[in-house]
């Protein structure tokens, strides 16, 4: 039997991606083979493609990182999962495909009844949300500002932190974004060019909390509004992005303006920087897949849900490379694999 994959032969653009036909693959000890229903993009699938990921294989390979579908064969040791069982999975590569493998600790069962095109688009962004809220000790009434506030994350983001009584200000890159961020439940919003006055007027100035997608320029800007024992979650570099995947002039200009900080700065400060990239995570004794379990209940109860954002078939999956790139989009991008 065979199915097709993106594979990409060479780092670069979108352009770069090839479909083709492949055996499918077999699952070995500890692992689940899951025929895609949908797939979630994420500005992680776009650094991967360019080579600029974290543990990105040597071409050819397949790159994507989730995916929902329905487990058809599982390996020795994957006790919890069996055939016909819906999932999502994170393989951090390989997703861009009809099949796929993927470690069984990777592999989240869903609730009965929910839509698989919808499923796609949670994993990643309230994995990713809920970590950064659970590591900067977000409370009630805390003053949390959010970037990319209008994307997959920052969408998922802004439920969470109204769920917890917080107080967001969403951070977005154009007018057309900031009645979603409103909805979602940002007690402001606005563009990053305003982000500053912003926070002076609905802040008092300072700010408990920043949960940042974007780095760069940014970063230095949001790290002096920080109250003291102020958090910083930098969880991405968007900034870096462009057309191809990274743009390295761009990235080393947004670098730099990131500034220098002296570890003693950080005390006099009492402010705390927390980075981290859920792809290498341990998953400590379950920890991420009791936070998946807990996601989909409130999922399903009605209390949280994934914006879902522009919709492409799977032969057009380069274009959804494309639109990401482009960073225009709200909610998440995903892809429907046969008839999803």
């Amino acid at each position: 039997m065979s199915s097709r994959a993106w594979f990409v032969d060479q780092y670069g653009g979108p352009e770069r991606l090839v479909l083709r036909e492949r055996p499918d693959p077999v699952p070995g000890p500890g692992e689940v083979l899951v025929k895609t229903a949908a797939i979630g993009l994420n500005f992680a699938d776009l650094f991967v493609r360019a080579g600029a990921y974290p543990r990105t294989p040597r071409p050819p390979f397949v790159p994507g990182m989730e995916i929902s579908g329905t487990v058809e064969a599982v390996g020795e040791g994957a006790a919890d999962l069996r055939p016909g069982m819906l999932v999502v999975a994170v393989p951090i590569f390989g997703g861009h495909a009809e099949k796929v493998v993927a470690p069984a600790s990777r592999v989240f069962p869903l609730p009965d009844g929910v839509d698989l095109v919808e499923a796609a688009a949670m994993p990643v962004v309230f994995l990713t949300a809920w970590y950064a809220l659970a590591q900067a000790r977000v409370a009630a009434g805390d003053r949390v500002v959010v970037t990319a506030a209008a994307g997959g994350v920052g969408t998922a983001l802004l439920q969470l932190l109204a769920a917890r009584g917080a107080r967001p200000l969403a951070l977005v890159g154009s007018e057309n974004k900031l009645g979603l961020c409103r909805e979602l439940g940002a007690a402001e919003a606005g563009l990053y060019e305003s982000a500053e006055e912003l926070i002076d007027r609905s802040f008092n100035k300072r700010a408990d909390v920043a949960i940042d997608a974007i780095g760069g320029r940014i970063f230095r800007r949001l790290w002096r509004k920080l109250d003291r024992g102020g958090r910083y979650v930098l969880y991405g570099f968007a900034a870096a992005s462009g057309k191809g995947g990274v743009a390295k002039l761009t990235a080393a200009r947004e670098l730099l303006a990131m500034g220098l900080f002296s570890p003693y700065g950080f005390v006099q400060q009492c402010r705390t920087l927390i980075g981290f990239n859920l792809s290498l995570l341990p998953d400590r004794n379950g920890e991420l897949r009791r936070a998946a379990q807990e996601l989909f209940g409130q999922w399903k109860a009605g209390r949280i849900r994934p914006i879902l954002g522009p919709r492409f078939p799977f032969e057009l999956l380069p274009d959804a490379h494309r639109t990401l790139a482009a960073r225009g989009t709200t909610g998440k991008v995903v892809i429907t694999v046969g008839e999803g």
